[in-house]
């Protein structure tokens, strides 16, 4: 990333679960580095740190990113934004195509004019690998793409589009299911510590809704997902100019297992019912990625114990009810 003193970083996305981990270590990493974060609406970037300024923009207007890309001039841009919920994606693909593909383009177009040689950090997914996890115990960077959802399509016509278009390195972090205090309760761990402190609390009946309880996916600290992003970032200089990285613990669990440690972790007497909303069966029942690829470039592997991170999960929800 050259001196950091030097660096102009752009990140998109600062607002969400990912961009404030990563946005606040990266403070701490490069503190003479200038910080430009987007949103799409006022009060969306708020409170990401006195050094970062804010900028107001709909990444899907290429008229409204040109001059914020012209403006900041930035040496490196993290790209967080999108459409991350599958099951939104699902009823709204429309929309999802917008925020992941075309706000994805209209940024490489903005760059190729007024920043070519900036490093493009492009957050993907995991989804991209889809059928492809039907035949691996753990996906490897190479494995063929063959996402079997539209936001998996979208991440990997991103992909495609960043390798063909940016004239700049660029670094791919297909990121597998990210976990930890502040997510939204769409996501499955999530949902299930909020209806558990729902609970707790005498807000809600002794009862955690669920969906499909037997697919296995690889679950990620966001400490340790940020943590990996700040070690790429730190040594993006000695990397391929090019460079696709998965980001997964390495190990899959069960739903079921994933909820049953949770109980573990309450004094309340809960009963199971699964939800036909929240049921949602999958094609994919095994989704696991190797990460032996980035523990050989920077020396990253997962740190935070899986029960130690639903705790602290759990006990953000009790917290903020609480307030």
């Amino acid at each position: 990333m050259g001196k950091p003193e030097d660096q102009r970083v752009l990140v998109t996305g600062a607002g969400g679960f990912v961009g404030r981990a990563l946005l606040g270590q990266l403070q701490r990493t490069w503190p003479s580095a200038a910080f430009l974060a987007t949103a799409r609406r006022d009060g969306e970037a708020a409170a990401l740190g006195p050094r970062v300024r804010t900028a107001c923009v709909d990444l899907c207007m290429g008229q409204a990113v040109d001059p914020v890309i012209e403006a900041f001039r930035p040496t490196t841009v993290i790209h967080l934004a999108a459409q991350s919920s599958v099951h939104l994606a699902a009823s709204a693909q429309l929309d999802m195509w917008r925020g992941n593909f075309l706000a994805t383009y209209n940024l490489i177009e903005s760059l190729h004019r007024h920043a070519p040689d900036a490093l493009f950090v492009f957050a993907s997914s995991g989804e991209c690998y889809g059928r492809t996890f039907l035949d691996h115990d753990q996906v490897t960077e190479d494995a063929p793409l063959q996402p079997t959802n539209a936001y998996g399509r979208s991440k990997s016509a991103s992909e495609y589009m960043i390798r063909d278009v940016h004239k700049g390195p660029h670094l791919i972090l297909r990121m597998f299911n990210q976990i930890g205090p502040g997510q939204d309760e769409r996501f499955v761990t999530s949902s299930f510590a909020a209806q558990l402190a729902r609970i707790e609390r005498g807000e809600a009946p002794p009862t955690i809704k669920v969906g499909d309880l037997s697919a296995e996916r690889d679950f990620c600290d966001i400490a340790d997902m940020v943590r990996a992003a700040n070690l790429l970032l730190s040594d993006a200089d000695a990397l391929d100019p090019a460079s696709t990285f998965n980001i997964c613990s390495g190990q899959t669990r069960s739903i079921r297992s994933v909820l049953d440690t949770m109980l573990g972790l309450t004094s309340v007497d809960v009963s199971v019912e699964v939800d036909a909303e929240r049921l949602r069966p999958s094609a994919i029942a095994r989704a696991g990625g190797s990460n032996a690829a980035i523990h050989a470039a920077c020396g990253w592997c997962p740190e935070m114990a899986f029960e130690d991170t639903l705790q602290r999960l759990l006990d953000y929800w009790r917290t903020r009810l609480a307030a």
